[in-house]
């Protein structure tokens, strides 16, 4: 059974990754656009000299245009491009994409394309950029009501904590004590309990953190840690976490770090506004996602039982005769 569950996580991420995450098909030349010749000037003279087929260089006689000249930059880490991105940048990536023409063009005369390898290769690109492309054609963003009702279905998850703690290092323990040999976990525990005592009969904990927590970087702030939102904490310690009311003091509670007491500040809910872009992309993926699984129930697709012998064991999803929702 938890194979089986893998099995389908990973076949919803791929589809989720060709869906949306290839930068080939979401470019659109935005990094060079402030650096093109003219960008300011006159619409009638910016058609004439940039543009998608606007030929930038030659290689050997091979034309190269902005448009792939783009694909290929986009290609790049974030930060590379934003290494690139200055005009002497641009220039600097031109010289290393020369080379990889030379190389194909290489690669052509020696008959590379023609390897098996090669040109399934090719054959899996080639379906990666097509189907990321249907993909954005055939889910239009996603309508505002859509936006809201995920936004209502999940506030939860968009909340954050104000979170306190004061951690007791132990002998072992992931964090070195501050001062001297860490306590053994049982001394460690009593330790804490003790502090955790004085927190909930009204002692500062602020006060406590500074005297008596071993996590140097908060301790010299009062032990305080910041917003958490749901799945930011290790789940050992974030089911204690979740159930403290704002002001509420927690019993020791033990992680791999050492042992912690935490203090829960106020709650507060990301608005809408902060979180719509990530929650369009979002709704737009599962609706995509759901649109893959009626088409693929509607596939005829034959498997050859030798290459696939699983695929005797399971049978194909149900067809339907209902339309795929527009």
């Amino acid at each position: 059974m938890r194979k089986d569950i893998v099995i389908a996580i990973a076949g919803i991420a791929i589809v989720a990754a060709i869906c949306f995450g290839l930068a080939i098909w979401k470019s659109d030349m935005k990094p060079f656009s402030s650096l093109r010749s003219g960008a300011t000037s006159t619409a009638a003279t910016s058609t004439s000299t940039t543009g998608p087929d606007h030929v930038v260089m030659h290689v050997n006689g091979e034309a190269v245009t902005e448009a792939e000249f783009a694909a290929a930059f986009s290609q790049l880490p974030q930060e590379m491009q934003q290494q690139f991105g200055s005009e002497a940048g641009k220039q600097a990536f031109a010289e290393q994409m020369v080379r990889l023409k030379i190389l194909e063009q290489e690669g052509r005369k020696l008959g590379v394309e023609k390897d098996p390898k090669v040109a399934g290769q090719l054959a899996a690109d080639h379906t990666n950029i097509i189907a990321a492309a249907t993909a954005q054609k055939l889910m239009p963003p996603p309508t505002e009501a859509a936006v809201m009702k995920f936004y209502n279905e999940n506030r939860k998850n968009f909340e954050a904590t104000e979170l306190s703690h004061i951690l007791i290092a132990y002998e072992g323990g992931a964090v070195p004590a501050r001062n001297g040999k860490p306590l053994s976990q049982r001394d460690a525990l009593k330790k804490a309990q003790s502090i955790a005592a004085q927190a909930k009969g009204g002692a500062d904990f602020a006060k406590l953190a500074r005297e008596n927590s071993d996590d140097a970087a908060s301790a010299d702030h009062g032990g305080v840690l910041g917003p958490f939102s749901p799945g930011m904490l290790p789940p050992e310690i974030e089911s204690h976490v979740v159930q403290l009311q704002p002001g509420q003091v927690s019993d020791p509670v033990p992680s791999r770090f050492g042992v912690h007491i935490f203090k829960a500040g106020a709650h507060t809910s990301q608005p809408l506004e902060q979180l719509r872009p990530s929650i369009t992309r979002r709704v737009q993926q599962q609706a995509t996602l759901d649109k893959v699984e009626q088409m693929r129930k509607n596939a005829k697709v034959d498997f050859d039982p030798k290459f696939f012998p699983e695929s005797v064991k399971t049978p194909p999803p149900p067809a339907t005769t209902t339309k795929p929702t527009p």
